[in-house]
C-alpha cells in the first residue's frame, strides 16, 4: 500500500508533464486542435443552441458528425478562465485522469496492484496513446471514459452485479455524447463477452448464427441500419499500415512483449482470452485502418506485456543470462560468470525492460508530434482584417484546419466534413468526398469554366496559396499558372511566402482577343516569336515563372506601338490598349506589379513594368510611382517592404529607372552611387563575378546614358575591360564550362557596356557571337530572353534598330513550329 501510495502520484506527475511536451512551443499541436479549439469557441459565442438537436448527430452515428459534450465542457471552462491557455493545460488534466482510469481498471481486471501499475505505465508511455491524450481532441476526454467503462464492464463481468451495468451505461451515454471512441468500446465489450460467455455460446451456437444472420439481414434491408454503419465504415480512414509503424506508435515492448504474451495469457481465465482476442483483432483491422490500432490495440496489448513480464520474464531473466555465459572460456572468462550471476545483473535487464517504453514514450511525445507551423502569420491577419466572417476561402484540405481555426473564416472541404456535421445537417460520405474532388479540380484543372462554376457553386471569395502548397505540381500548373492572367482572379496580397487571389466571378475585363495576331510581312518573324507566348490576356513565357510577367507585358506595348506606327496594322493597336487595360485592372492596390514563385511586390520589377508605359499615357502610373518613392530610403532602394538593408545588384539596376521615371531623390542618388562605386574591385569587377559584374555595370552605364554623370564612366570602362579579359577571342564566356550555360541576354547586356565603355571591338565580336549562337528552343526564359535583348539594344541603338535586330535574329533563329 505505502508503494502505491507513491508510485501513483509519480506516475500521475510524470504523465501530465509528458503530456504537456506537445504544446512546448505554445502552439495548437496537431491540425485538428484548431478545429476543436474554434468549436469551442464558437459554442462560447454562439452558445449551445448552436449544436443540432438531431440525436444520431449527437452521438456520432453520422459519418460526420460530432458529439459535443467535449466542446461544451471546453466552454464552459474557457467562459470561467477566458485563457488561451486552457487549450494547452486542460488536454494533460484529461489525459492524466484516463491514466488513473486505466489504472483503476487494470487493477480491477488484475486484482493485483503491482501488476496494474506496470500495466498502467506501459499504456500511459505508448506513443499513441499519448498522443491521443495530449491534444484538445475529443478523444482525449473520450479515452478517460473508456477507461471508467472499462472498470464496470470488468466489474460486471466478475460479478454480473447489475448495479454495475447500470453505472457501465450511464457513463457510455456520457461517452456517446463525447467521442465516437464509444464505438471502439462496444466492439471490445462485444469481443470480451464472446470470450467469457463462450460456453454458452457453443451450447447454443444455432441461435448465435441465426442472430448473426438477422443482424446481416438488418444492415442489408434496414436503410437507417445501412446508411449509418455503412457510412461509418466509408468514413475509417483506410490505408495500409506498415508494420514498422507499429512499433513506432505502439510501443517496441508493448507490441513484441504483448504479442508473445498471448500464448500465455490464452490459457489463462475467460477476460484474459477477451484481451488477446481484443488485441489480436484491431492489431489487423489496424493493418487496414490506423484508427483501430490508435490506441485502442494498445490497451490490452500493454495489460498483456505486463503480466509476462512479472509471471515469465521476470523469473526467467537470472537463468537465463547464467546460461548464455556458462560456457565460455578462456582470460577473463571466470569474471564474466561470475558478473552474470550477479542479482543486479538480472535486474538491470527487467529494468531496461521497464525503461524502455517510459524513454520511447517521452522521445514520441517530443519527435512524432509535430506541430503544424503556422508560417505566415500575415497572410491569416490580411484575411481577418479584410474578409467578412461568412467568407469562403478555397485553400488546400490541410490548410483548412489552420485556415479556420486561425481566422474563423470557411474553406470547402473541412467546413462540409467537420462544421456543417457539428452545426447543421451532417454530409453524407459521398458529399463529404464530393468536396474533396471538386475542391481538387478548382486547384488543378485547367478547363476555367468548370473551375468558374465550381466556385459560384461553393460560393468562394479568395484563394489563399503558400509556398508549401505552391511546391504541389496539381496546384502550381493548375490554378495557380492561370490565375495570374486571367482577370477572374485579382491578386490581393502577396510577401514571397503566400498569396492571396479575390475571385471575381463577373470581372469587368474580359478576353476580348483571344487568337494571336496573325501578321504577315514586315517584321514577321519577330511577331511570329511573340505571339506564341500568347495566352488570350497576356503574354507568359515558357518557364515556371510568375506567368503575370507584367515587365514584359509592358514592354510588348512599346514594341507593338512602334510596329504599329510603322505598319498601321490595327491588330498592333488593339494589342496594346488591351494590354494597357488588362495592366491596370492586374495592378494591386498598393501600385505593385509582382513577380516571383510565390509572387512578391518587388520594387525593381514594377520598375521595369513602369519604364516602357511612362509616355503610354497608362492609368496606373501615378499610383506606380508613389509605390516607388515609399521604397526609396537614404542610403538604398527597398526591394520588398520588409527590406532593411537593400542590394548591391538592385540599387544599381534601380539607380537609373528611378532617375528616368522622375522620382530618384538627391540624397538616394549619391548615397547609392558612393557605394556602387566603392565596392568595386581594383580590377573593376564587383565580387569578381560575372553575372554581378554585368549587372550592375550595365545599370550604371544606362545611368550614364540618362545623366552623362562622368564620375561612372571610369567605373564603367574598369568593369568593361574584366570583363572582356573573361571572354575567349570568339566572344564565349570562359565561365561557361558546357554549352549555353549563359542566357545570350548577358551577352546582350555585356555588349551594351561594351558600347557605353567604348570598347567597340568587344562590343562587335559578343554580338557576332550572340548572332551566331542564339537558339531561343534552349533558353530556359526564352520571351523574357528576348526582351532583354530588346531593351538593352534598344539603349545602345535605339527602338528601332533593336527592333530591327531582334527580327533579323529570330528569322536566323526561330522557335520551335507545331501543326
Amino acid at each position: 500500500m505505502k508503494r502505491e501510495n507513491l508510485y501513483i502520484p509519480l506516475l500521475l506527475i510524470s504523465s501530465f508533464i509528458i503530456r504537456l511536451i506537445p504544446h512546448r512551443t505554445l502552439l495548437l499541436a496537431t491540425y485538428d486542435e484548431y478545429l476543436h479549439r474554434d468549436i469551442t469557441l464558437r459554442i462560447v459565442s454562439q452558445g449551445i443552441d448552436s449544436i443540432p438537436k438531431d440525436v444520431l448527430s449527437l452521438i456520432g452515428l453520422k459519418a460526420y458528425s460530432y458529439p459535443p459534450l467535449f466542446h461544451i465542457i471546453g466552454a464552459v471552462f474557457y467562459k470561467v478562465f477566458h485563457s488561451d491557455y486552457l487549450f494547452f493545460i486542460l488536454p494533460a488534466l484529461y489525459g492524466t485522469l484516463a491514466v488513473f482510469g486505466f489504472y483503476l481498471a487494470f487493477k480491477e481486471f488484475m486484482g493485483d496492484k503491482e501488476r496494474a501499475l506496470l500495466a498502467t505505465t506501459f499504456l500511459a508511455f505508448a506513443p499513441n496513446f499519448i498522443y491521443r491524450t495530449s491534444l484538445y481532441i475529443p478523444e482525449n476526454l473520450g479515452l478517460f471514459l473508456f477507461s471508467i467503462s472499462l472498470m464496470f464492464l470488468i466489474k460486471f463481468l466478475k460479478s454480473r452485479k447489475l448495479p454495475y451495468f447500470a453505472l457501465l451505461a450511464i457513463v457510455m451515454v456520457v461517452y456517446m455524447l463525447t467521442h465516437r471512441g464509444w464505438i471502439f468500446f462496444a466492439l471490445a465489450s462485444i469481443l470480451l463477452f464472446a470470450s467469457y460467455l463462450w460456453p454458452f455460446i457453443r451450447r447454443h451456437l444455432h441461435y448465435v448464427i441465426a442472430l448473426a444472420a438477422l443482424v446481416f439481414i438488418a444492415y442489408t434491408q434496414v436503410p437507417l441500419i445501412k446508411s449509418t454503419v455503412g457510412e461509418l465504415v466509408l468514413r475509417l480512414q483506410r490505408s495500409e499500415v506498415s508494420f514498422l509503424g507499429y512499433f513506432k506508435w505502439i510501443g517496441v515492448i508493448q507490441l513484441v512483449l504483448g504479442t508473445i504474451a498471448s500464448h500465455y495469457y490464452i490459457k489463462r481465465d475467460s477476460i484474459r482470452r477477451g484481451f488477446v482476442l481484443w488485441a489480436w483483432t484491431f492489431m489487423l483491422a489496424g493493418g487496414i485502418s490506423f484508427r483501430f490500432r490508435d490506441p485502442y490495440a494498445t490497451i490490452p496489448l500493454s495489460a498483456m506485456a505486463a503480466e509476462y513480464i512479472i509471471d515469465v520474464v521476470a523469473p526467467t531473466v537470472g537463468p537465463v543470462i547464467k546460461s548464455i555465459f556458462e560456457d565460455i572460456k578462456g582470460p577473463g572468462a571466470g569474471w564474466i560468470k561470475s558478473i552474470s550471476k550477479k542479482h543486479w545483473v538480472a535486474s538491470f535487464v527487467i529494468f531496461l525492460l521497464i525503461a524502455t517504453p517510459i524513454a520511447q514514450g517521452a522521445y514520441g511525445a517530443y519527435r512524432y508530434i509535430e506541430a503544424p507551423t503556422l508560417s505566415d502569420k500575415e497572410a491569416y491577419e490580411w484575411i481577418i482584417q479584410n474578409t467578412p466572417e461568412s467568407a469562403t476561402i478555397l485553400v488546400w484540405w490541410d490548410m483548412g484546419y489552420l485556415l479556420i481555426g486561425n481566422t474563423h473564416r470557411k474553406d470547402v472541404v473541412v467546413w462540409k466534413k467537420v462544421y456543417q456535421g457539428f452545426f447543421g445537417e451532417a454530409p453524407t460520405v459521398k458529399e463529404a468526398s464530393q468536396a474533396y474532388n471538386d475542391h481538387v479540380v478548382m486547384f488543378s484543372s485547367n478547363q476555367r469554366e468548370r473551375v468558374y462554376y465550381l466556385m459560384k457553386k461553393y460560393n468562394v471569395s479568395h484563394i489563399f496559396v503558400d509556398r508549401k502548397r505552391l511546391s504541389y505540381g496539381l496546384i502550381r500548373y493548375g490554378l495557380m499558372e492561370y490565375a495570374p492572367y486571367d482577370t477572374h482572379f485579382k491578386l490581393e496580397f502577396c510577401n514571397g511566402h503566400s498569396l492571396i487571389y479575390r475571385f471575381i466571378p463577373n470581372p469587368t475585363l474580359r478576353m476580348e482577343q483571344p487568337l494571336p495576331l496573325n501578321h504577315t510581312g514586315s517584321y514577321s518573324s519577330l511577331v511570329s516569336f511573340l505571339e506564341k507566348f500568347w495566352t488570350g490576356y497576356n503574354y507568359a513565357d515558357f518557364d515556371d515563372n510568375y506567368k503575370a510577367y507584367f515587365n514584359l507585358n509592358a514592354w510588348i506595348i512599346d514594341i507593338y506601338s512602334r510596329l504599329y506606327t510603322k505598319t498601321g496594322y490595327e491588330g498592333f493597336k488593339k494589342r496594346v490598349e488591351w494590354l494597357k487595360r488588362w495592366l491596370n485592372y492586374k495592378q494591386m492596390e498598393n501600385g505593385a506589379f509582382p513577380w516571383g514563385v510565390p509572387p512578391n511586390d518587388y520594387t525593381l520589377y514594377t520598375a521595369y513594368t513602369l519604364e516602357p508605359l511612362k509616355d503610354k499615357n497608362f492609368k496606373g502610373i501615378e499610383k506606380a510611382l508613389e509605390f516607388l518613392r515609399e521604397r526609396e530610403q537614404e542610403d538604398y532602394f527597398m526591394t520588398t517592404s520588409k527590406d532593411k538593408a537593400g542590394s548591391l545588384v538592385v540599387n544599381a539596376l534601380l539607380l537609373p529607372l528611378y532617375w528616368d521615371l522622375g522620382v530618384l531623390n538627391e540624397t538616394t542618388r549619391e548615397n547609392v552611387l558612393d557605394k556602387l562605386l566603392d565596392e568595386q574591385e581594383s580590377d573593376g569587377s564587383w565580387r569578381n563575378n560575372v553575372g554581378t559584374t554585368t549587372a550592375i555595370a550595365s545599370g550604371l552605364a544606362r545611368y550614364y546614358q540618362l545623366t552623362g554623370d562622368n564620375r561612372v564612366l571610369d567605373a564603367i570602362k574598369n568593369a568593361a575591360q574584366w570583363l572582356s579579359e573573361q571572354q575567349e577571342d570568339n566572344g564565349k564566356l570562359k565561365a561557361e564550362k558546357y554549352e549555353y550555360a549563359y542566357s545570350r541576354a548577358t551577352y546582350a547586356q555585356m555588349a551594351y557596356i561594351y558600347h557605353v565603355a567604348g570598347l567597340n571591338d568587344k562590343e562587335e565580336i559578343t554580338l557576332r557571337f550572340l548572332y551566331d549562337t542564339f537558339d531561343p528552343n534552349r533558353e530556359t526564359h526564352p520571351l523574357d530572353t528576348v526582351i532583354t535583348m530588346y531593351r538593352y539594344f534598344s539603349y545602345a541603338y535605339g527602338s528601332d534598330t533593336a527592333i530591327e535586330m531582334l527580327d533579323e535574329l529570330l528569322a536566323i533563329h526561330p522557335l520551335l513550329k507545331f501543326s
